[in-house]
């Protein structure tokens, strides 16, 4: 994508390549990452693997032929479709997930499990809403935009979310630790996500009460958010510090990216950066990036890394590193020039290429990481 702003690709459309992108990163990637490891943490108290092996298998072939299908014709029969063929997928894994969940000891753990289960299957409501809505009143009518952001909405703060503090939790168990997680916590999270989807629905229904409910959304979110996230930095601090493990500091740098994605929102109850946030598209970017490389991605490496689900050699760990520079350094350059473009209406010397560079890091990591499996597999046939 970061190629479209340096080159012409006259065979390819930027949209298109962009539907792609968005749907593997969340459909993809995210949702099969938070299964699997769910899965693996639930693994002694799951009978029958093979239909959640064949469910995700299913989600991943389906989710590479609907990315390939966005790029070639966009939104069209085969990727909305596919998009349906995910849904349903998604539904029956949430269904067994539950139902699993119930024997899960860890009580924190299994509440958000749960409700992010619950709250992924809600978001999905917006999916639905949208043919109706284009029938009745067309992709202009504000109630369009506002279906998609219910959506994201609630995929990143419920479903991404949840999911992560909630394998936090069970991570934690596994290391012999505990952060206590009160009724109260829970209830202002829930509260917090709530209210806070009031910001989307201002963009599409500029109404000053619901700039006042997100305000008061993004406080909440604010102060149950560091409840949460100080004891866990403070547990994987020490862990980084005393085992020297770099999979702690992904953990570490994952919390860090939590808390600046929170306090980047609760600095919209000011008029001033509330314009911003909808008038400069790098914070917007940034800010998505923020949350599934930093909050997500890197927490859920770093959780990989230290139970030895990731290959422990120094390709594995050349790779994770390369994939935290890359994210650190494409943040910057985002969040700088999106600075420079609000305060001084200024565009960074070269601003598309160097980003294309650093980005370059990305699937460098990646690469790097698919790699470092090589040696197990060449174990694995001797």
């Amino acid at each position: 994508m970061r190629v479209f702003w340096v080159m012409d690709l006259p065979h390819f459309e930027y949209t298109n390549v962009l539907h792609a992108h968005s749907h593997l990163a969340m459909l993809g990637w995210g949702f099969t990452v938070i299964c699997c490891l769910l899965i693996y943490f639930l693994k002694d108290h799951i009978q029958n693997f093979r239909t959640y092996r064949s469910l995700l298998l299913a989600n991943t072939l389906g989710s590479l032929v609907m990315a390939l299908a966005f790029v070639l014709k966009g939104y069209a029969i085969v990727s909305i479709a596919l998009l349906i063929f995910h849904l349903l997928i998604a539904y029956a894994l949430g269904f067994i997930l539950l139902k699993d969940l119930k024997k899960l000891p860890n009580k924190n753990a299994a509440l958000l499990a749960r409700w992010a289960i619950y709250w992924m299957f809600i978001s999905t409501v917006g999916v639905w809403l949208l043919p109706i809505v284009i029938a009745k009143f067309g992709k202009l009518d504000p109630l369009y935009q506002a279906s998609i952001e219910w959506f994201l909405h609630l995929q990143f703060n419920g479903w991404f979310i949840y999911s992560v503090l909630a394998l936090l939790f069970l991570f934690l168990e596994r290391i012999g630790k505990d952060v206590k997680f009160t009724s109260l916590d829970f209830w202002a999270l829930q509260l917090s996500l709530v209210l806070t989807y009031a910001l989307p629905a201002y963009w599409s229904y500029p109404l000053p009460f619901l700039n006042m409910l997100n305000s008061l959304g993004v406080l909440i979110q604010l102060l149950v958010f560091w409840r949460i996230i100080s004891p866990f930095l403070t547990i994987f601090r020490i862990e980084l510090v005393t085992k020297k493990n770099f999979g702690y500091g992904l953990i570490v740098l994952g919390l860090i990216s939590l808390l600046v994605k929170i306090t980047i929102q609760a600095s919209l109850i000011f008029s001033l950066f509330l314009a911003a946030s909808s008038e400069v598209h790098n914070f917007f970017i940034g800010f998505i990036h923020l949350l599934m490389l930093g909050v997500f991605t890197l927490t859920c490496l770093g959780i990989c890394s230290i139970q030895g689900l990731l290959p422990q050699n120094m390709l594995t760990r050349i790779g994770l590193a390369t994939l935290a520079l890359g994210f650190l350094i494409t943040e910057v350059i985002l969040f700088g020039q999106g600075l420079l473009e609000w305060s001084f209406q200024m565009t960074l010397p070269f601003y598309h290429e160097t980003l294309l560079v650093c980005t370059l890091l990305l699937p460098i990591g990646l690469a790097l990481l698919i790699f470092s499996f090589l040696p197990a597999f060449k174990k694995v046939n001797v």
